[in-house]
């Protein structure tokens, strides 16, 4: 792969889409609003397949950049998947 900031500049566009996502799904479930559990499972396959994508093509020497990711997937899983805050 010659142009890997080209690919990682499109999977960081993927990725601020899922954060997106999670938002209106966070929006909804702090509303009170029934959030079904297909839409949570897609949303989630959605930003753990961009984040996984985007660690897959960093070249070997960008570790600290894939530890990143890692905390991305978990912030936006939290998102999803946390019940309303009391």
């Amino acid at each position: 792969m010659e142009n890997v900031e080209i690919y990682y500049l499109a999977i960081t566009i993927f990725v601020c889409y899922g954060f997106n996502l999670a938002q209106g799904l966070r929006a909804a479930i702090n509303r009170d609003e029934t959030v079904r559990v297909v839409p949570k499972i897609l949303c989630s396959i959605y930003c753990v397949s961009a984040s996984l994508i985007g660690i897959m093509i960093l070249p070997s020497s960008y570790q600290l950049i894939s530890y990143f990711h890692v905390f991305i997937i978990l912030f936006q899983m939290a998102m999803i998947w946390f019940p309303k805050p009391k």
